[in-house]
């Protein structure tokens, strides 16, 4: 690790290295250095080119984001920015084949897996919705797609449609179309939910697309939000994409590996937290339509994400990591229940 920090940095001796977070695409280590008598921290990442097929694309989006969010006169949060290689480039290419980068490491903040009040939901949407303020005048131009169809749930329903045909004559696959009978029956009677005609066309933005509570730091003492991280699949997307991974990751009762289907719920102050927080940085920015369409966000991403489940499942689990047979099913089932709660919540008054 010394040697490949050294190509991003100089500095006089390696202090400590040691993993850091729970991320499960790429490995980070904290790496705390000494130079000119004084230690600094870095992140340093092993960067999954398994996942991402361009590399170089995703780093161009993130200097790109990094140093519009810099100039801006109104992002008055912490900006992850990346470093340069001794090579020119963003990434390192080590011997094994490894692409590795380096960003600084935030002192004094923390993250959170799981939102347990009002305020933390409420800090963490702001944050999002002032990330995509910041972004709003950005020309999208500048930014590559870096996962083609990422969030269209034509293409996500495509698949889908394609997985079930084939399971239905591939003997290696019958057993799990049998166990996900239910769950694709309700998934094909839902499906007009992911039609580009479900929903009004909406302005492309520079969307984060993963909008998890553990992307964003909060300050340790005073529990405030101070930076949105993680930007590897920044690319152009609508506003549904961002508030509805909020919706679907931040109010539901459990988490989406939770077993048991009828604890599943929304949590209604934690929704009007999220919407709230986020509307408090982009009521002036979003369009009527935009506005319009942000109660549909959770329901919509998170139906999507059912189908991902459910798709990886009759694949034989190639994409999501599992921990144990049916995993991905599990996922699956906890969605359908999460859609559910949502779409009741939208016709209670």
């Amino acid at each position: 690790m010394e040697t490949i920090l050294r190509q991003f940095v100089p500095f006089e001796r390696l202090a400590s290295a040691r993993p850091f977070g729970n991320g499960h695409i790429n490995d980070t280590y904290k790496i705390v250095v000494e130079a000119g008598g004084t230690q600094k921290a870095f992140l340093l990442q092993r960067f999954n080119d398994r996942v991402f097929g361009q590399p170089e694309t995703v780093m161009d989006n993130i200097s790109a984001v990094a140093h519009h969010l810099s100039v801006a006169t109104d992002y008055p949060w912490l900006v992850l920015k990346p470093y340069r290689a001794k090579n020119g480039g963003w990434l390192f290419h080590d011997e094994n084949g490894h692409y590795w980068r380096v960003f600084d490491f935030f002192e004094n903040t923390r993250s959170f897996d799981v939102v347990s009040c009002e305020n933390q939901a409420f800090e963490a949407a702001k944050a999002y919705g002032a990330f995509a303020r910041a972004l709003a005048n950005m020309d999208l131009s500048a930014l590559h797609v870096t996962i083609p169809g990422f969030h269209d749930g034509e293409k996500r329903l495509a698949d889908f449609k394609t997985t079930v045909a084939e399971a239905q004559t591939d003997p290696r696959r019958a057993k799990r179309l049998t166990e996900a009978k239910q769950e694709v029956a309700f998934l094909l009677s839902n499906q007009s939910v992911l039609k580009k005609e479900a929903l009004p066309p909406l302005p492309l933005r520079a969307t984060h697309h993963d909008t998890k509570l553990n992307n964003v730091l909060f300050d340790k003492k005073t529990i405030k939000a101070v930076a949105v991280v993680d930007l590897d699949t920044v690319m152009p997307g609508t506003v549904l994409s961002d508030f509805g991974d909020i919706v679907r990751t931040f109010t539901p009762t459990v988490t989406e590996d939770h077993k048991e289907v009828r604890e599943v719920a929304v949590r209604p102050h934690i929704y009007r937290a999220v919407s709230e927080g986020f509307l408090s940085e982009l009521a002036d920015v979003l369009t009527p339509q935009e506005r319009h369409s942000l109660p549909f966000a959770g329901p919509w991403l998170t139906l999507m994400q059912a189908v991902r489940f459910v798709t990886d499942y009759l694949l034989g689990d190639r994409y999501y990591k599992t921990k144990y047979p049916g995993h991905n099913l599990v996922r699956t089932q906890n969605q359908i229940a999460l859609f559910q709660s949502l779409q009741q919540s939208l016709h209670q008054p």
